[in-house]
């Protein structure tokens, strides 16, 4: 029987936990999490999938347990913050094999590479860019396959370009073979929003990724905008259209490869199958992924940095004028 450890029983956590069910391997499942709400819909979510009847033992737990000695997998699915103490914390606590890690890695550079050491004795470490697992983003891929340079474009509303732009930053490097050298946030609005997850913060506006090759990758994310695509320009100057959300890609010369965005709940079985008796996983390795992090961070935190020091300009310039006016 192997041993998995699931600390984070959140929406994503609880769909990590539904393909679990799906393993045919003998697992002894171990999930973590402190909030009650979350344990109760993972159980109930795994109840209702083949869970309830399968061959797997699942205990549930708010802490981490101390008798926990070999992981064969451990799935980490907390938010970024405390990320790293938690990865490092666990490293101590026991010996694992293998780790899938989500994204957002990390909050800064210097948890980065406590994560990168925590884990360094393991046999693999993935972390969880699931376009690489999707059957249609890898036939897409022998259309751009080091036939770069090119333009690409994703465009959209409020998709979350604080957290989800490392998904399309790996894809653009997977799909083109170039590793990312810059991002540019002079374009990027001034002001952060208060993200629907608490204590977190989103942005509107464009980014942009330069890559190795010379592709470059623009980001936009507009509070106004309806439409979500992907647009690719290939040297030859024949443009690709990207329609995620329905799972059509078309280009200017009338080829199309259509397909599907699968879940998390329809992907992990097969991806946790592959890691248990091979050791091997197609998602983004450790090494990789951090240094798409690296610059991604360095790059979001210094126009963060630049928002709060704004910010605070703002405001005291406004109390100046208000202070002006209670005294005239």
């Amino acid at each position: 029987m192997q041993n998995i450890l699931l600390v984070g029983a959140g929406n994503i956590g609880s769909r990590y936990l539904q393909g679990l069910s799906t393993v045919k391997l003998d697992l002894c499942i171990t999930v973590v999490d402190r909030s009650d709400l979350s344990l109760n819909i993972a159980k109930k979510r795994w109840l209702d999938s083949r869970g309830g009847k399968s061959q797997h033992e699942i205990r549930w737990c708010k802490v981490l347990p101390k008798d926990l000695e070999l992981i064969d997998l451990a799935i980490i699915t907390t938010s970024a913050g405390g990320r790293a103490v938690l990865i490092e914390h666990i490293s101590k606590l026991a010996r694992v094999s293998y780790w899938v890690l989500e994204k957002v890695l990390a909050q800064s550079k210097q948890e980065l590479d406590i994560i990168q050491a925590a884990t360094i004795d393991a046999k693999g470490t993935w972390v969880n860019m699931i376009r690489r697992l999707h059957d249609w983003h890898q036939q897409l891929k022998f259309k751009f396959y080091e036939q770069g340079p090119l333009k690409v474009k994703k465009i959209g509303g409020l998709w979350g370009l604080a957290c989800n732009s490392i998904h399309f930053i790996d894809l653009i490097s997977w799909w083109t073979g170039e590793s990312l050298l810059s991002i540019n946030t002079n374009k990027l609005d001034s002001m952060w929003l208060k993200s629907k997850r608490s204590g977190y913060f989103e942005i509107t506006g464009e980014l942009l990724a330069i890559f190795s090759g010379g592709t470059e990758l623009i980001l936009q994310s507009q509070s106004n905008s309806t439409q979500e695509m992907i647009y690719i320009e290939l040297p030859n100057k024949n443009v690709w259209s990207i329609d995620e959300l329905n799972g059509i890609a078309s280009n200017s010369k009338e080829d199309f490869v259509n397909g599907e965005i699968k879940l998390q709940s329809q992907l992990t079985g097969p991806m946790v199958t592959k890691i248990l008796t091979n050791g091997i996983c197609q998602l983004t390795n450790i090494k990789q992924s951090s240094e798409q992090h690296h610059i991604f961070l360095d790059a979001m935190l210094s126009h963060w940095n630049f928002s709060i020091i704004l910010m605070i300009k703002l405001y005291r310039l406004h109390n100046s004028c208000l202070n002006k006016k209670l005294t005239t």
